[in-house]
């Protein structure tokens, strides 16, 4: 195999990938910034339940986190569950 096409093959394979994962680096990306919007909105209401039920606001937030989404699971928002 000549330069030329090792050069060409290696190109196309990094162009490639960058397609294959740039999608998710964007989606991931706004995932993220969904999750941060959350605890913003919640780390109070957890810190005083923390406070009253000694039930740690990291807890808290991981479980309302993961159940409901980030507040934008298709239960929490069709039925106000959050």
């Amino acid at each position: 195999m000549s330069f030329h096409y090792k050069y060409r093959y290696i190109s196309v394979l990094s162009l490639f990938l960058i397609c294959l994962f740039a999608p998710g680096w964007v989606w991931g990306q706004s995932r993220l910034r969904v999750y941060e919007e959350y605890i913003d909105n919640y780390s109070d209401i957890a810190v005083r339940h923390m406070n009253d039920y000694n039930i740690p606001a990291s807890i808290t937030l991981a479980q309302g986190l993961l159940e409901s989404g980030a507040g934008m699971s298709d239960l929490a928002r069709r039925s106000n569950n959050h």
